[in-house]
């Protein structure tokens, strides 16, 4: 499975991201995502002492809630400009709760069984090969480490701006392609964020799995 099962034609990552526009675009990922980093860093039972993995962290909204709640955090993403705006809105969290590091899905900038959750929020649709990218992180999620990939819920057939998402049977494949990842108990299912219905796919790395 590659990007192109997913988005046709999308830019790996935000590299369109550009000047104004860009700022504009990385102003939008901050309003109202508030409940969607909310959800997600419940669905991943995020507490004091993870060690938190934002795949595609964008300006890094997931990653300050995940540390709001007692995480250390590191956020990937490919985009100078993300990596920019994250570090700025973070204030004093950034360089200490979270750090903020250029990096793809596919060649994730962190050593092996380093985090103890990793997630990517609106940002696998962009992934150039998702195969490749389930196997770094179930390289860097220690055993018994939880794995969340939420992307909007998008119908079959939609086009332009309505398709950035997960269909539901984009987001059993991906389910199906993190359990061939190496991952346990891998399933998929909906939940709502505000007004956003999610499709959220959640695996294990299994206990006790010899790194």
């Amino acid at each position: 499975m590659t990007a192109a099962d997913h988005q046709p034609g999308h830019a790996h990552g935000h590299e369109r991201f550009r000047g104004v526009s860009g700022l504009v675009i990385g102003a939008t990922m901050v309003v109202g995502r508030g409940a969607l980093s909310r959800l997600v860093a419940d669905l991943a039972d995020v507490g004091p002492g993870d060690r938190v993995l934002d795949v595609g962290c964008g300006p890094g909204g997931a990653a300050r809630e995940a540390a709001r709640r007692g995480a250390v955090v590191t956020g990937v993403d490919p985009a100078p400009l993300m990596l920019r705006l994250g570090r700025y809105l973070s204030g004093r969290r950034a360089g200490r709760e979270i750090r903020f590091v250029p990096g793809t899905a596919e060649a994730l900038p962190v050593p092996d069984q380093s985090v103890t959750v990793a997630w990517a929020i609106s940002s696998a649709h962009h992934w150039a090969d998702v195969p490749a990218g389930l196997r770094e992180l179930h390289r860097v999620l220690e055993p018994g480490g939880r794995l969340i990939i939420a992307e909007r819920l998008a119908r079959p057939g939609a086009r332009g701006l309505a398709a950035h998402g997960f269909t539901e049977a984009q987001a059993a494949e991906t389910a199906a392609a993190a359990q061939a990842a190496g991952f346990a108990g891998a399933g998929h299912d909906t939940h709502r964020a505000g007004r956003r219905v999610l499709a959220v796919v959640r695996a294990r790395r299994a206990a006790g799995e010899p790194g």
